[in-house]
């Protein structure tokens, strides 16, 4: 349990006004589809190249980090329901973090053969985000690399049927734009959050990102009869993180969102501990203060590890480089991606890479420090 010092780290985070931290485990690195902007057998990391935390050890960190007030687990993946155990990873997070936590999956919804969406309900799951980049059957293979939307359709349907949240992820693509905005058109009549996602320059996205990256701005600009009048849905009404506007268009009954991490990218409310396959948590990409938590869990001092990890997301507010705006130039989730070494902030990217400027997001208050 949190000691004297640790709650005060509690009520330091609380003062600055931002969203409580909450935990993003990448349960695997293993997908059986092979999108085109992720194409995860082509990393170097691709496989369980050390030996992966188990159920019970999700069980002990939830547990945990609801003495600290945390509220929230996601896993994401890889795909996560190719896990052996998922059910007993959820139904661990669930019963770690207690009654009213919020516990959440990302899938491609084309669930493996003898599992369910009423099984992940019971299990504890809350709310279910299901990537869907084009509802045409053979387009959505060429991007997806397999599966089918019918298939992911069903799983959406049979989610809100059960009364779990649902958002979908459209990454966006010039190519597929007209498939990107049939995914989002869903909206008109499902309760679902779809969120459009900007195709980022970072693994195998970069032999795409010159044909195919699409700004939010261009497709606020075609889209602007959906979104005028809309009216703007809160980020604490659909359960989202993410600092961009959602909107609702008149008459619909889901919103519309963008992802934007190339042309406005922010970390004005971030609050996620990334943790990956292996346990190693992540607090922030702008500070190197990964840590390990299999140890802590074999020497029951998992009090110790939540206190570092606050405490790297208090001090990145006096972090030099954070100036509210970066760029994710390598990715997070999983355990052999190379870290910077030796110095302990990470220099933020010239903006100037991807064209844009800040002014470009100006539509979007400017984050200050301490919130």
């Amino acid at each position: 349990m949190p000691t004297t010092d640790h709650r005060d780290l509690i009520a330091g985070f609380t003062a600055t006004g931002r969203n409580h931290p909450y935990l993003a485990f990448t349960v695997n690195s293993l997908c059986n589809l092979d999108c085109v902007f992720c194409k995860p057998r082509c990393m170097t990391d691709y496989g369980h190249k050390d030996r992966p935390l188990t159920a019970a050890d999700y069980a002990a960190i939830a547990a945990e980090a609801g003495a600290w007030q945390v509220k929230k687990a996601h896993c994401s993946g890889g795909e996560p329901t190719i896990r052996a155990d998922i059910l007993d990873v959820i139904a661990g997070l669930a019963d770690g973090l207690g009654v009213g936590a919020a516990i959440g999956m990302t899938s491609h919804g084309n669930l493996r053969r003898g599992l369910s969406v009423e099984q992940f309900q019971q299990a504890g799951l809350t709310y279910l985000n299901v990537s869907l980049h084009s509802l045409h059957p053979e387009r959505s293979a060429e991007i997806m690399g397999g599966g089918d939307p019918r298939q992911a359709r069903d799983t959406i349907d049979e989610a809100l049927a059960r009364g779990l949240k649902v958002k979908i992820n459209c990454v966006l693509q010039r190519t597929y734009l007209d498939d990107a905005f049939a995914v989002a058109a869903l909206a008109k009549d499902l309760p679902i959050a779809v969120r459009l996602i900007e195709l980022q320059n970072i693994g195998p996205a970069q032999a795409l990102f010159g044909a195919e990256f699409i700004a939010e701005a261009e497709i606020r600009e075609r889209l602007q009869d959906w979104f005028a009048g809309a009216g703007e849905v809160s980020r604490e009404g659909l359960g989202v993180r993410s600092p961009g506007r959602y909107l609702k268009p008149e008459g619909w009954a889901g919103s519309i969102g963008f992802i934007s991490n190339s042309s406005c990218a922010t970390c004005s409310d971030a609050n996620r501990i990334k943790v990956t396959p292996s346990g190693v948590a992540r607090p922030c990409i702008l500070h190197n203060r990964d840590i390990l938590l299999k140890p802590h869990l074999a020497a029951g001092t998992l009090p110790d590890a939540f206190a570092h990890l606050f405490r790297a997301m208090l001090e990145r507010n006096s972090n030099d480089a954070w100036q509210g705006f970066h760029y994710v130039d390598y990715d997070l989730r999983w355990d052999r991606m190379e870290r910077p070494e030796g110095a302990p902030v990470r220099s933020l990217l010239p903006i100037v890479q991807t064209g844009l400027t800040v002014s470009s997001c100006a539509r979007r208050p400017a984050p200050g420090k301490g919130q």
